[in-house]
């Protein structure tokens, strides 16, 4: 279970985001699944549980579906009707206490039907680490099931 005093701090490619612990979250290692052999398609490998896969994408700094083996997990988000997850090149919980996110919110239209990708930013020394909103991100990850 997860403590909601942490974010989970994803690394993508050279970025970093945050994503609040409290939204629910499975962390399985890349042994643990079956990776998606085929170049087509914008699942880079899938966790099977009883009657169902789940897909985990693999997306860029800039959440742009890419392709590339330099992972070593991948974070399941807690959805309806069922997780959808994410690979990633680094996962760390970071307590609530060493961050200080301020409310943020992006310019133009919500690239979800769930509103925007990032609801908040965290600001430390010349770097800004982007806050995800859950159900918004988890509405853009399972869009990519349409890509």
């Amino acid at each position: 279970m997860a403590d909601p005093n942490q974010y989970l701090r994803l690394q993508l490619g050279e970025t970093s985001y945050l994503l609040p612990s409290a939204s629910g979250f499975t962390i399985e290692q890349r042994e643990h699944l079956v990776i998606n052999k085929s170049p087509d398609g914008p699942v880079a490998a899938w966790q099977s549980l009883r009657s169902q896969r789940l897909p985990a994408y693999c997306l860029d700094g800039r959440l742009q579906v890419t392709r590339h083996d330099d992972w070593h997990r991948a974070v399941f988000l807690d959805a309806t009707p069922h997780a959808v997850g994410l690979v990633v090149n680094e996962v760390q919980l970071v307590p609530r206490s060493e961050t200080v996110v301020s409310p943020f919110t992006p310019l133009g239209l919500a690239p979800t039907r769930r509103g925007h990708l990032f609801s908040g930013a965290w600001v430390a020394g010349n770097r800004i680490v982007l806050v995800f909103d859950p159900k918004a991100f988890v509405a853009y990850l399972q869009s990519l099931g349409d890509a």
